[in-house]
């Protein structure tokens, strides 16, 4: 009963954040591939003092598709129920913050855009980071 509501929650939360968004019959792979470059054209977007690349990058990432299936079934069985945990927390810092960055955008507060910008990517890395199978280097030196 535990894991319903937990799922429940999961997809509730990934529902509120994704409210425009529909699922795709794209993988986990490739909308995180999509999402990667919304990123890379918000930062040159910040580089270049583009205002356009940043709200574009930014729009891009609050509205990104769902992944066939939703996200769950791409996580490791043994991460699921941490996953289902945290994943609120991560959306508001990905989701929330990219829309942030459109507010800031919008209202000329071009640091407060930045700053935010760099929440938003630590979201993304420490995801990343709690959830992805990382291999460890391991030098011949």
């Amino acid at each position: 009963m535990r894991k319903i509501g937990l799922i429940t929650a999961l997809f509730l939360g990934f529902g509120i954040a994704h409210e425009h968004s529909e699922e795709s019959d794209l993988t986990l792979k490739q909308v995180m591939q999509m999402v990667n470059q919304s990123a890379l054209k918000m930062l040159q977007g910040f580089l270049l003092n583009n205002d356009t690349l940043i709200l574009e990058g930014a729009k891009e990432i609050a509205n990104h598709p769902v992944p066939k299936g939703g996200p769950l079934r791409y996580i490791d069985p043994a991460k699921r129920e941490e996953f289902i945990k945290i994943m609120p927390t991560y959306e508001k810092q990905v989701h929330g913050n990219a829309k942030e960055v459109i507010r800031f955008i919008r209202e000329g507060k071009r640091n407060e855009a930045f700053e935010t910008y760099t929440y938003m990517l630590q979201g993304c890395i420490s995801c990343h980071e709690l959830f992805r199978d990382h291999k460890q280097i391991v030098s011949s030196r």
